[in-house]
């Protein structure tokens, strides 16, 4: 089990801040509607999941609610949806570290998996079940959500592994070299 020191890292901390602050924009701006008020295509799914993968299950709620709230005020769906989805996204993409380490094949699906099913279909599903639409076309929009989320979580971990960890990969999952650092400084 790995753990995320994002209370006390200053580096996960301002980097869940740029991922979710670049996820507001993303979110607000770039909307493709499939089904209105219901299903919108975005890339701001992934900036959720990118939140989970940096910063585990904190990171991927506060990046999730950030982003959520930008899709609830842009006004192409019905505003609890996309709070509750990116939520999920983070959460989805989040708990695999803690059952997993990075860079194996078990973490690369249950990041996938876990930001498909608990992030795209799940809350899709709930929030539209209440509804008075047919048991089909929540489905089908809970489905389209769950592919839309596999595709952004498996350009997430790309983005992770090619962009961010490269740049601050070493402050944020190293804590044994923080830890020898901080006894060479005293």
């Amino acid at each position: 089990m790995s753990i995320i020191p994002i209370k006390t890292n200053t580096i996960a901390l301002t980097t869940i801040a740029m991922i979710a602050a670049l996820g507001i924009v993303v979110r607000y701006t770039i909307q493709i509607p499939v089904i209105p008020n219901a299903v919108v295509l975005t890339p701001g799914f992934m900036f959720s999941i990118l939140g989970g993968i940096v910063g585990g299950l904190p990171g991927g709620i506060i990046v999730g609610a950030i982003v959520g709230v930008s899709g609830a005020l842009s006004g192409t769906e019905i505003p609890i949806l996309p709070m509750f989805g990116n939520i999920c996204l983070g959460i989805g993409s989040g708990y695999a570290i803690y059952f997993s380490k990075r860079d194996n094949l078990k973490y690369y699906v249950l990041v996938i998996l876990g930001s498909g099913i608990i992030g795209g279909f799940f809350p899709t599903i709930t929030v539209f079940s209440s509804f008075v639409d047919p048991l089909i076309v929540n489905v089908i929009a809970a489905s389209i959500d769950m592919a839309q989320a596999f595709l952004w979580a498996v350009v997430a971990l790309v983005v992770e592994m090619k962009i961010i960890r490269p740049i601050v990969g070493n402050y944020l999952y190293s804590e044994v070299e923080i830890k020898e650092l901080d006894e060479q400084e005293g």
